[in-house]
């Protein structure tokens, strides 16, 4: 857990405008990297109101949607303001990611031999750069479509298009809610699968691919929403082994693509 700064009245309104919303920014990005956890949120989001309260007219003003943070508010709904904020006022919050991309196109043939081309349904992610590796990799299984639901960035987000390295314009891809989309899927005829760590799901690996599916993948910090987790045909899981319970989403991803792809058995 991060350590709150706790700032008295008398601090915070000693700071500038620009100093000011620089220590709200600081704080929301601590909530929205904990934002999982209820007792952190308890402790951060009392401070955050007084910051607000005590902020100058100019700072409220990029800030109006503070005073409806509360902390028994659903996770989800708390991270769509947080993000919304973060986006604006900080670009470039996610981590760096530099790679370098060599003799693309050499193997277009090679596309063809996908069995089952996936749908991938990105619900609710955060970081520009998990989703653009999502979609580097969607694009490398030659994934049939993305929908870009809730809260997840899509094209041209600077962050996106670094991590998707060039793929951000080869796979077709729609803004809509998930329940929609999932309702397209299931027009289409796909399985809706989710792919999620929860008691009642099953190993990836226990489900053997034999038709193009739809793959739920959702949040970093709070995973798939139960309502949608309802909506889903099946839920998988990926086993683990260590300590951690679950792989970063785009790796995750990785996997099951693949997996579900038919590419690998």
């Amino acid at each position: 857990m991060v350590k709150i700064y706790h700032y008295s009245r008398r601090k915070f309104t000693s700071f500038s405008h620009v100093r000011q919303i620089k220590a709200i920014l600081e704080l929301l990005t601590v909530l929205e990297k904990n934002i999982a956890d209820l007792e952190y949120r308890k402790l951060i989001i009392p401070v955050l109101l007084d910051c607000y309260e005590w902020s100058k007219a100019e700072v409220k003003e990029h800030f109006v949607s503070l005073p409806k943070l509360k902390y028994m508010t659903a996770p989800h709904e708390i991270l769509t303001l947080v993000t919304e904020y973060l986006r604006f006022h900080k670009p470039h919050y996610n981590a760096a990611d530099f790679e370098v991309s060599r003799y693309d196109g050499m193997h277009l043939d090679k596309l063809k031999q996908v069995p089952f081309p996936i749908t991938v349904i990105a619900d609710n992610l955060r970081s520009e750069y998990n989703l653009g590796s999502i979609y580097r990799t969607a694009e490398c299984v030659k994934a049939a479509w993305i929908y870009f639901c809730g809260i997840t960035p899509f094209p041209p987000y600077n962050a996106f298009k670094k991590s998707a390295m060039g793929t951000e314009e080869r796979v077709q891809y729609t803004v809509a809610s998930t329940r929609n989309a999932i309702q397209w899927c299931r027009e289409k005829g796909l399985p809706v699968i989710a792919l999620e760590t929860v008691t009642n799901s099953k190993s990836l690996f226990d489900y053997k691919p034999v038709q193009p599916v739809a793959v739920i993948v959702g949040n970093e910090a709070l995973g798939i929403e139960e309502d949608i987790l309802k909506l889903a045909d099946e839920i998988l899981y990926i086993p683990v082994f260590g300590w951690k319970n679950s792989l970063n989403v785009s790796n995750a991803f990785t996997l099951a693509a693949y997996y579900l792809s038919g590419i690998i058995q």
